[in-house]
């Protein structure tokens, strides 16, 4: 398996379907993909690892660096590739990716049980914040760094 950095405008469309789910989260996830970061990528605004298994897209990680704003923005591994360390080594290389050891993240409530372990003993990230209805109406979502 090997991690691979996108820069293509194929490269950041073969990642979409792996994302897609992620619209159940992020009301508008795929509109905004296709709008922001697909254009992102290929102007090199932001930044798309791609983990691949004998060619097939099993990982993806997006994140954006900027003067503003340093951000893990998304990780992403297929189920059958989940509890295997894809999703650290997706974030290990993003974080070098960013020059950043603490990227600003957020984190559906959902998705916190699976991510809040490793960001706080492995990376050292700290909870700065949580907003309740930031992209779901009642819902919360923590913010890292």
């Amino acid at each position: 398996m090997n991690i691979e950095q996108g820069n293509s405008f194929v490269q950041a469309f073969q990642a979409l379907p792996l994302m897609r789910s992620l619209d159940d989260l992020y009301p508008g996830f795929e509109y905004w993909y296709v709008n922001t970061v697909v254009p992102g990528v290929v102007l090199g605004r932001d930044q798309l690892l791609l983990a691949k298994d004998q060619g097939r897209i099993v990982g993806v990680a997006l994140g954006k660096r900027s003067d503003v704003e340093t951000k893990l923005r998304c990780v992403r591994v297929l189920p059958e590739y989940e509890r295997k360390g894809l999703g650290i080594r997706l974030i290990d290389r993003m974080i070098d990716v960013l020059e950043c050891e603490k990227p600003h993240c957020t984190v559906a409530e959902e998705m916190l049980h699976a991510y809040s372990r490793a960001f706080v003993q492995r990376y050292g990230f700290a909870l700065t914040a949580v907003d309740k209805g930031r992209y779901r109406r009642g819902r919360l979502e923590y913010a890292f760094n």
